[in-house]
């Protein structure tokens, strides 16, 4: 009878530490690295497209000054206003590429990121589901 008692006891025990906390400690911890990375990745692309923002409005500011500079002949004016124009649409497009390049970067490396996290949160999450599946199936046989 005491041992069956002492069964009782231990698979109560064993039914108690079934949701282990340093399993989910785990996969917080993990959900917290990528959400770092993911933040890296957010700042990173913000930075470039601040970089790319304030070089086309330097190069555009330039391009302002110069069409508005003072010319010797009537017939300039139309020349420099057909040279700004073209540079204005140069730079528009290069900063279309610019901004699409760091867009497909940023896309391609958070797609792998929550690729990773996905597996890794996954197994993390099978491991503690099947640690407590062994807890469960000890407390059951013990409990017999």
């Amino acid at each position: 009878m005491a041992t069956k008692q002492q069964n009782a006891k231990s698979a109560a025990t064993d039914i108690q530490s079934l949701f282990d906390p340093r399993g989910y400690q785990d996969v917080f911890k993990t959900w917290a690295q990528m959400n770092e990375r993911v933040t890296g990745l957010m700042v990173d692309a913000a930075e470039k497209t601040t970089e790319i923002a304030h070089g086309t409005t330097q190069e555009a500011l330039s391009n302002v000054r110069e069409v508005a500079q003072v010319r010797d002949e009537p017939a300039d004016y139309g020349k420099a206003y057909s040279d700004f124009m073209q540079k204005q649409v140069e730079l528009f497009t290069r900063t279309a590429q610019n901004y699409a390049e760091v867009t497909q970067n940023s896309a391609s490396q958070a797609s792998e990121l929550a690729s990773e996290a996905g597996h890794e949160i996954g197994d993390k999450v099978a491991a503690s589901a099947q640690g407590a599946a062994d807890k469960a199936s000890s407390a059951a046989k013990k409990a017999a």
